[in-house]
């Protein structure tokens, strides 16, 4: 479920990032819902945000294990790593709870164990089998700008990290893919201008609402100078104005744009 997009632009200065509203609550609740006031943009470190396409409770587990403080001063590949090994210690966790205790009544150090002393074992062989198929369906986007300049990371099943710094780039979540060719499609890079990606991540998230389970509503911020900008009504008026499924704005509609941009911008960092 849900879409998460991020961005880097003006030379690796700035980061644009979007999200859905819609939220997944797992057992034993099984609820899809989407509150206007809800944001899944998270203030990660001092000049990063991060979002997360899954179930809300593995999500805000996910960060807790990270250990970082919201806000704290840490570059960002440091933040990304503590991301993903808290995903790879929710994983264990949840294998643990889920197959190894109430089909052996051990935890993981107990199972290894049991496959070292029976590595033939035909029972063990089948746990190991639904181990290896277990998936958090839950995936990790890092956004952000530190002294080094942008970046973006995802973190993914099995509790891998990937850099995505050079397509300057990435989406999740099952909009991810729409996301993605539609940011492809507008030519993005890193030397794109904060206005023109505010207006292609935006149009991104349009185009991802053709996937089922992706929400309608929109949450959108801009990271730079070691602040996150939420967008405001007054942007996304404008965003919709312009908004006509193509590729690039027209002059006036740029200039637009920018202007409500910059004031919008102007007040929030004041």
């Amino acid at each position: 479920m849900t879409v998460c997009i991020g961005a880097i632009c003006e030379g690796g200065k700035a980061a644009v990032v979007a999200a859905d509203k819609m939220v997944v609550f797992g057992a034993p609740m099984n609820l899809q819902t989407e509150p206007q006031t809800l944001r899944k943009i998270m203030r990660l470190t001092e000049g990063s945000v991060v979002l997360y396409s899954g179930s809300l409770a593995d999500g805000e587990d996910l960060i807790r294990r990270s250990g970082i403080q919201a806000g704290q001063n840490l570059p960002i590949e440091k933040a990304a790593q503590a991301i993903k090994s808290s995903y790879t210690e929710l994983k264990k966790t949840r294998v643990e709870e889920n197959i190894l205790q109430p089909l052996l009544g051990a935890n993981y150090q107990q199972f290894q164990a049991l496959a070292a002393q029976s590595p033939s074992s035909q029972i063990l062989q089948q746990v190991i089998a639904m181990m290896m198929q277990h998936n958090l369906n839950l995936d990790v986007l890092i956004a952000g700008v530190d002294e080094s300049g942008g970046h973006l990371f995802v973190v993914t099943h099995p509790g891998v990290l990937l850099r995505v710094d050079t397509t300057a780039f990435a989406a999740i979540g099952v909009g991810g893919t729409h996301a993605m060719i539609r940011l492809s499609l507008g030519g993005h890079t890193k030397v794109a201008s904060r206005v023109d990606t505010i207006y292609n991540v935006y149009e991104a998230k349009k185009a991802s609402e053709v996937a089922p389970g992706v929400g309608k509503l929109t949450d959108l911020a801009v990271v730079e100078r070691g602040k996150v900008f939420f967008a405001e009504q007054p942007l996304f008026d404008a965003l919709e104005r312009a908004h006509k499924e193509r590729p690039m704005l027209s002059a006036p509609e740029q200039e637009e744009l920018r202007k409500v941009c910059d004031e919008w911008i102007k007040a929030a960092a004041n």
